[in-house]
């Protein structure tokens, strides 16, 4: 299959005292009274700093506190060790109903030690929600999305006063909230190929059953714990730490090309086609590539469900290859992207690299009619060598769309 590119259709302190600083010297010391000369040195050098100690400026004062606290399970009522502490901070609303939030910067985390304790340092003044997550456990923030949890309402913050502590931090001081978490539910089971043998190595995730808008994503296994398990050498799974609801899983096979040698040069032979990959096919539960075909798991609050199985197909898939060739004068396409969709169930997408000779392919697909086009079209490669400058992209036409039906016989 060849795409054509018609060039018709181109657009254009200094310390608190100095080691040298003299406080007097010490002459004809008696051994034995050494030590009691030498406390009254120390005394002395005390009261001399505390004498000579004058109040820091205005704009050297602590301007963050901190905040401390435990991690409990409520299951086991044993602590929570090395879970993931986070702050979430609650606006302060003026009279014209405006938001001013405290400051939160990315290191605003701590993991918890084997006590359970933690301690988040440096942190801005204002009144935050304490979180914590560990894998396994429920966060309260799956039950918002997350456009409100960045942006809270009097509602939303009424919401959260219900699930999480909360504090009040000013400068050079701590806070102290505790915090008890609770089990989530579970689902697992074991993905293997459709000839028997188990699927090793392969991603497994879990996602809602209904699809929702992107403005409306929840969080559902939480802020910091949100992974894609990968399956053992026998093929299993299991996801846990998650809010009772309809699920469906997908198993996904990764990318095409294998990893790099570790053994080779990195800056050598570095090359797109081997760089940029796309991720093969995802297969659901029981045996189908097709979302709206999923079986759907409806998981209580805390319940185990241990048969979802996934059986990816083997027999019965076809690939789509091609080449994206540019027309006239114009020059070769060296890289870029070839997507593909189903006709018949717009859920349904892939991508496919356009590797440096213009040629792309999409493997493993399972019957049905599929439209494809291009994007992001580049005569260059979009990796840089150390003192390279990029250029501007060709201006490439638009390229002529492809419908391809793939059909058992």
């Amino acid at each position: 299959m060849v795409f054509l590119l018609d060039p018709a259709d181109t657009p254009h302190s200094k310390p608190p005292f100095s080691p040298n600083q003299r406080y007097g010297k010490i002459v004809g010391v008696n051994p034995r009274a050494r030590f009691p000369l030498l406390a009254g040195f120390t005394l002395a050098v005390l009261s001399l700093n505390a004498q000579d100690k004058k109040p820091a400026p205005a704009d050297q004062q602590p301007q963050t506190g901190a905040i401390t606290g435990r991690v409990l399970c409520a299951d086991t009522r044993s602590p929570a060790r090395l879970a993931t502490v986070l702050t979430i901070p609650i606006p302060v609303f003026d009279t014209a109903g405006n938001a001013t939030l405290p400051k939160v910067k990315g290191n605003d985390t701590a993991r918890t030690n084997l006590e359970g304790d933690y301690t988040l340092p440096r942190i801005e003044t204002g009144d935050y929600f304490v979180l914590a997550e560990m894998p396994g456990y429920l966060s309260p923030a799956a039950q918002f999305r997350m456009t409100d949890l960045k942006n809270l309402t009097p509602d939303s913050i009424k919401k959260l006063a219900q699930l999480l502590p909360s504090v009040h931090v000013e400068p050079g001081k701590k806070a102290h909230a505790d915090v008890v978490i609770e089990r989530g539910a579970s689902i697992s089971g074991k993905v293997i190929y459709d000839d028997g043998t188990p699927a090793v190595g392969v991603y497994v995730r879990i996602d809602l059953a209904h699809d929702v808008p992107p403005q409306e994503y929840r969080p559902i296994q939480g802020l910091a714990v949100n992974s894609a398990p990968m399956t053992d050498d026998y093929g299993h799974y299991r996801i846990s730490g998650l809010p009772g609801a309809e699920y469906v899983i997908e198993a996904s096979t990764g990318s095409v090309e294998p990893s790099g040698n570790p053994l080779a040069d990195p800056d050598l032979d570095l090359s797109p086609d081997r760089v940029y990959v796309i991720m093969l096919d995802t297969t659901y539960a029981e045996k189908t590539l097709h979302k709206k075909n999923a079986k759907i798991f409806k998981l209580a609050p805390g319940e185990d469900v241990s048969d979802a199985d996934i059986e990816i197909p083997l027999q019965g898939l076809y690939s789509i290859s091609g080449t994206v060739a540019a027309l006239g004068n114009q020059p070769p396409v060296f890289f870029g992207i070839v997507s593909l969709q189903d006709l018949d169930d717009k859920a349904f997408t892939r991508e496919a690299i356009i590797h440096s000779d213009g040629s792309f392919q999409f493997p493993y697909l399972p019957p049905g009619k599929y439209k494809l086009k291009t994007a992001s079209l580049s005569d260059q490669s979009p990796i840089l060598r150390a003192g390279q400058e990029r250029k501007a992209d060709y201006p490439y036409g638009k390229a002529n769309t492809t419908s391809k039906s793939l059909t058992q016989t």
